[in-house]
């Protein structure tokens, strides 16, 4: 390229503004060092653009200032490149943590409905329970309710002896006999008052030591008899022959429907 089509080539314009690409760069830089002259019209041209920069309020480039070559310029996009290579693999990373942040409270979140579901549910299967137990307890409070003795039917038959007055408190229509030995002579600690329903047996079918006289003993009548036989015994003889004279204390018979 000789010194006239460079000139109108306007490449030392462009090469002057760093508006070329390295191809194009490095053909005038060539021929800078080749062409004669070209370095001169190279210095004019640039001159002319720092005049006209300046006449137009710009600041003009720093005396000695070397003009910027393609390969400078490509060394800059790689540096801008590597930069923002960088700040995008911050952001890819800073992209993950808040997608794994997103992805805990997604977790937190899910498991705290699954609690506050679970907790409603125990509620209403506790409250459940409760009307059931409150319901059975109603029903079971109205059946003791029926099934309860009236005490004003209470009645009462009195044997008294020379041993004191003996007590058979009864209900019929509920089966109820309490034996009240109250009234009777007190105890010591050698004798005892021993109870037979019905026929004599081989042993009592109840005994009453001195710290159970002032008790109501409840009785279980075998079935088929009505009465039954109080006696005191020294509990040192209790296996000794019964004297009806001597030892009977009372006999009580319920009376008949």
């Amino acid at each position: 390229m000789n010194r006239e089509s460079l000139k109108n080539s306007g490449l030392l314009e462009q090469y002057i503004l760093g508006l070329t690409s390295r191809k194009e760069s490095l053909l005038v830089e060539r021929a800078l060092e080749s062409t004669p002259g070209a370095r001169e019209d190279f210095e004019a041209l640039r001159q002319e653009l720092d005049d006209y920069a300046l006449s137009n309020g710009m600041s003009a480039p720093l005396e000695g200032g070397e003009v910027r070559s393609a390969a400078d310029y490509e060394d800059l996009d790689h540096e801008m490149i590597q930069a923002m290579t960088q700040r995008n693999h911050s952001l890819v990373i800073w992209r993950y943590a808040l997608m794994a942040a997103c992805l805990v409270l997604l977790c937190v979140s899910g498991y705290l409905f699954r609690l506050s579901e679970t907790n409603k549910s125990d509620v209403v299967t506790e409250k459940a329970h409760h009307a059931q137990d409150n319901n059975a307890h109603e029903r079971a409070l109205k059946h003791l309710e029926e099934t309860a003795p009236d005490w004003s039917e209470l009645r009462s038959i009195k044997s008294s002896s020379a041993h004191g007055t003996v007590i058979l408190h009864y209900l019929d229509q509920h089966n109820l006999v309490f034996l009240d030995l109250s009234h009777a002579r007190p105890l010591n600690d050698e004798n005892a008052y021993f109870v037979f329903m019905g026929d004599f047996g081989p042993k009592a079918d109840m005994i009453v030591p001195l710290g159970h006289q002032l008790n109501l003993h409840p009785v279980v009548l075998p079935e088929g008899v009505d009465e039954l036989k109080v006696f005191k015994w020294d509990l040192n003889e209790a296996t000794r022959q019964v004297d009806l004279q001597q030892d009977l204390v009372a006999a009580l018979s319920l009376p008949s429907e």
